[in-house]
């Protein structure tokens, strides 16, 4: 077990510090251009000198930092991608990214918050890429999922989640054939290759594929081995946890009760497992997505002593 978890810990480490797929594809300013004519068909003119990319990359906020975000003309774009895996928290993420954005776009400009004159902005879009098979809503509201569709802020965040020959519908194709791919080789090469075949016999980003092939071919084999690796930590996390506060709640139920302490003991365990997870690299929001819990909470077990 433990190696596998000294494994686990560098193979997360090593896949934060490098570009996924998506990351790689959008990096180039061409695609990034597609992408927006896909978004707005109606605003064909836009060439790739009107594209500046203000993806932010440095960290902030517990390590938050949003996939793609560019401005085209007037228009800001801001794209965070889900994978296929589906987080609630989205809304909230989404303000951090957008104030975040804002704050550097004002800088980049020169203009002052304290100016005298009203301030000019790019409109922003924010979007979401889906690639799971969970039903989720085609637009997703701020104020909806935090305040029962009342309050005085909300941001609407659209899903893209269809496969389809726009570059951001051929993306979410090659996430699936990845997926399906995975299930059915045990083996991260012929994984990889079979998928990069495969989406070029649909295809789905073959000028992409075919110009940095052995690239892809790199991060898809480091993403299989990373989901391995987590599939398998996780499932020895969770009965490490379950076992620790088995015990735990023995402890306390022999003072307060044997339900109220079972209880504790178990949420004592996942305040010991956060903090063991998170100085092995993990991010607040991957130790949340794992106790099925919000940020705030792991942020609130991280603080206690």
């Amino acid at each position: 077990m433990k190696s596998t978890t000294n494994r686990k810990a560098k193979v997360t480490t090593k896949r934060r510090s490098k570009d996924s797929v998506f990351v790689d594809l959008f990096s180039d300013a061409a695609y990034v251009l597609q992408l927006y004519k896909d978004l707005h068909p109606e605003d064909q003119g836009a060439d790739v000198r009107d594209v500046d990319i203000r993806t932010i990359r440095s960290t902030f906020v517990n390590t938050l930092y949003n996939d793609l975000g560019f401005t085209v003309r007037d228009k800001f774009v801001l794209l965070v991608e889900a994978q296929s895996s589906w987080n609630v928290n989205l809304p909230l993420r989404m303000l951090f990214y957008l104030s975040e954005t804002i704050k550097r776009y004002l800088h980049d400009s020169g203009k002052r918050l304290h100016s005298k004159k009203l301030l000019t902005l790019p409109k922003p879009e924010l979007y979401v890429v889906y690639s799971g098979d969970k039903d989720v809503p085609d637009v997703v509201s701020f104020k909806d999922a935090y305040f029962g569709g009342e309050g005085a802020l909300d941001l609407k965040i659209k899903v893209l989640k269809t496969v389809d020959q726009t570059i951001h519908g051929q993306y979410i194709g090659l996430c699936k054939v990845y997926d399906e791919q995975r299930q059915k080789h045990g083996n991260r090469e012929e994984c990889a290759r079979e998928t990069i075949r495969i989406c070029l016999e649909k295809g789905y980003l073959t000028a992409y594929l075919n110009a940095r092939k052995k690239e892809v071919i790199t991060m898809l084999e480091e993403l299989f081995d990373e989901e391995t690796l987590q599939e398998e930590y996780v499932q020895e996390e969770k009965q490490e946890s379950w076992e620790l506060g088995r015990e735990l709640g023995r402890e306390e139920g022999r003072e307060e009760g044997r339900e109220e302490g079972r209880e504790e003991g178990a949420l004592k365990s996942q305040k010991a497992a956060a903090k063991k997870l998170r100085q092995k690299g993990w991010t607040v929001e991957a130790i949340a997505d794992l106790y099925d819990v919000s940020a705030v909470d792991v942020e609130i077990w991280l603080g206690d002593e």
